[in-house]
């Protein structure tokens, strides 16, 4: 079942944490990003990601991904702690990243649900039903994905 991670995370507004901002701007593309790129090809269970900041308020994480809530998440902070170490020190709260605990409670209240109504069955981080997400492939796997186009990657 797929499922939509849509992590908004304020970001703190004092000039130490902009110049953060800044500097993850920076090295984005040059070091974080295929980072990024190397655990999404691991996990085998996400479709598409991206991050991005709105106005200097706020930062998105957003993917498409399939399977349970907690092991998606359990998964990426293992795989990514520095990056989400980064996320997490703009934020206007205090998340360990370390902390399996403290990062699924800091996921969850800044998972924001879609709009709508879930049509597939999938259910949100509390077993209550998703927001709507569209899928133009019927919610294959990206495995069953992979196989279709000939990707082993």
């Amino acid at each position: 079942m797929t499922h939509a991670l849509n992590l908004v995370i304020p970001i703190k507004q004092d000039a130490e944490t902009k110049e953060k901002l800044r500097n993850l701007e920076a090295i984005f593309a040059s070091q974080v990003q295929g980072e990024i790129e190397r655990a999404l090809k691991k996990s085998k269970i996400v479709h598409f990601a991206r991050v991005f900041v709105i106005d200097d308020k706020y930062i998105l994480v957003i993917t498409e991904y399939e399977g349970d809530h907690e092991e998606y998440t359990e998964f990426f902070r293992n795989e990514l702690p520095g990056v989400f170490g980064h996320i997490f020190a703009l934020a206007d709260l205090d998340v360990d990243v370390t902390n399996p605990v403290a990062f699924w409670e800091a996921s969850m209240s800044c998972n924001r649900r879609s709009l709508g109504t879930a049509t597939d069955g999938s259910t949100d981080y509390h077993g209550k039903p998703a927001g709507w997400l569209f899928s133009a492939y019927g919610h294959r796997t990206v495995r069953e994905m992979q196989d279709l186009v000939g990707d082993q990657d």
